[in-house]
């Protein structure tokens, strides 16, 4: 008798399909980058992935692993969106577009103290 000794979550919400993430996955990265040659390669840079690799991802038909999705996500917002939603924390959304709410504003800001002539 084999005996099974992988651990299993227990809640089942976790339990992502590999087709599931890879398919949001490229999906985001074709949102955010399309699916040109030059997206591939900033895939490979953000990852230092080969070509092949990258492709699979961005064409959703392979799931990035752990340390690969995770630098995914810290330079793709849509991945990082899909993470999030995925893991059941997608009120967290909003905390990643404020920075870039931010800087708008800022620039928006200048450009009406620079027209009325204000400081």
């Amino acid at each position: 008798m084999v005996r099974n000794t992988r651990s299993q979550l227990r809640d089942s919400r976790f339990l992502i399909a590999d087709s599931a993430l890879s398919e949001k996955v490229g999906q985001a990265l074709r949102d955010e980058l399309g699916a040109s040659r030059r997206a591939t390669k900033t895939v490979m840079r953000w990852t230092e992935v080969s070509d092949t690799t990258a492709r699979g991802w961005i064409s959703g038909r392979v799931a990035p692993s752990g340390r690969h999705l995770l630098a995914l996500a810290a330079h793709s917002r849509q991945v990082m969106i899909v993470v999030l939603r995925m893991t059941g924390h997608a009120e967290l959304e909003i905390g990643i577009g404020l920075q870039e709410i931010e800087r708008n504003l800022l620039l928006a800001l200048s450009q009406i103290r620079a027209i009325t002539g204000a400081s």
